[in-house]
């Protein structure tokens, strides 16, 4: 296949990769209506509540928030926290909610956000919950958590700009062009690959929470789950694999 007929496929593939971490990217930036359904996990709390009266004999009343104050200052929990690659936003049944600041590579710590958005009372309890689970879950280990997630996030960023400057180069028709949109490409396609790879094993460890059953036999009520950013990210380094293919045969044998 001569060059320039591999030009036209390879840019649809890489664009099409680059759209598709345009809204990887964008997930819980806000509690908006089309961000707030796009995250990399989601920690299912809402039936925690009675995980946590079977464990320790007492009352859950008053453990949940219901006026979506700020996230962070023991106002309650949420019943579910999103995380996506810049942010975590807590959100109600109804789907309201509210979002910390911020941050580039947010970290998923997800028992640590949920210890402290819980009133004073309950906090020691919960840890203690977690601290007897045997085997020993990830969950718990939020350095663990920080780390993974936040490098995951970090390459998946370098890896997304690779992709867009793939695109950009395979449209510039010389030679040299396409040689560099192959290898932004083949970075593009390393970097994200790893990071979608940390962000998987992440939420596989922490989601062996919901087989986790307390001392009456209930669900502890918390469940881990993979959200769309993940899945965008896998099928981008797919698509961005593909396209590095047809760069390398046009910089080979294209002619203008």
């Amino acid at each position: 296949m001569r060059g320039e007929h591999c030009v036209a496929g390879a840019t649809i593939l890489s664009a099409m990769a680059v759209i598709l971490l345009v809204f990887a990217h964008i997930g819980q930036i806000s509690t908006g209506g089309l961000v707030n359904a796009i995250y990399m996990a989601e920690v299912n709390v809402a039936a925690f509540g009675n995980g946590f009266e079977g464990a320790t004999k007492t009352s859950a009343g008053g453990l949940y928030n219901t006026k979506n104050e700020k996230m962070g200052y023991g106002k309650g929990l949420r019943q579910y926290y999103r995380y996506g690659l810049y942010n975590a936003c807590g959100y109600q049944k109804d789907g309201s909610g509210s979002c910390n600041s911020s941050t580039f590579a947010y970290p998923m710590e997800p028992l640590s956000n949920m210890i402290a958005d819980e009133p004073s009372k309950f906090q020691a309890q919960t840890a203690q919950i977690f601290a007897e689970i045997k085997p020993s879950v990830t969950f718990k280990e939020n350095g663990y958590n920080h780390t993974m997630s936040r490098a995951g996030s970090a390459l998946i960023f370098v890896g997304s700009v690779a992709a867009a400057l793939a695109c950009i180069f395979g449209v510039i028709k010389f030679r040299i062009s396409f040689l560099i949109a192959a290898i932004c490409a083949g970075i593009s396609s390393f970097l994200l690959m790893i990071g979608a790879a940390l962000w998987t094993a992440v939420i596989a460890k922490d989601g062996w929470l919901k087989i986790v059953k307390v001392t009456n036999g209930n669900s502890l009520g918390v469940r881990v789950n993979a959200g769309p950013s993940l899945y965008l990210t896998w099928v981008s380094f797919a698509l961005i694999t593909l396209s590095a293919f047809p760069y390398v045969i046009a910089c080979c044998t294209y002619r203008k």
